[in-house]
C-alpha cells in the first residue's frame, strides 16, 4: 500500500488549529484498532496529535505548538503536511 495524499485549500494565514480541524472534519485520516493517534508534522516538526473519533472516550486534538501559529511560519515552500503513526 502506498501513501495516501490529499490537497486542501486553506486561507494564506491559516492557523495550525484551522488546518488540523479541516483535515479531521474531512474524515480523510485512517486509523486502526491498534493505531488510534496520528502525529501531524509540518516541515518535519510535530505540531499536533489527532486521535481517532472512534476511541472511547473521544479526545480532541493535542497541540504541541500554539494552535494559533500560522502554518506558513513553519511550512516549507511545498507546504506539505503529514499525519503519521508514531514510529517509536
Amino acid at each position: 500500500m502506498g501513501p495516501l495524499a490529499r490537497t486542501f485549500e486553506l486561507p494564506d494565514r491559516c492557523s495550525i488549529e484551522d488546518l488540523v480541524n479541516a483535515v479531521v472534519a474531512s474524515r480523510f485520516l485512517q486509523y486502526s484498532s491498534t493505531h488510534t493517534a496520528l502525529h501531524c508534522r509540518i516541515a518535519g516538526k510535530e505540531v499536533a496529535v489527532v486521535f481517532s473519533p472512534y476511541e472511547v472516550p473521544a479526545r480532541g486534538s493535542l497541540f504541541v505548538v500554539a494552535p494559533d501559529t500560522a502554518v506558513q511560519d513553519i511550512a516549507s515552500a511545498k507546504r506539505e503536511v503529514e499525519f503519521v503513526f508514531d514510529r517509536s
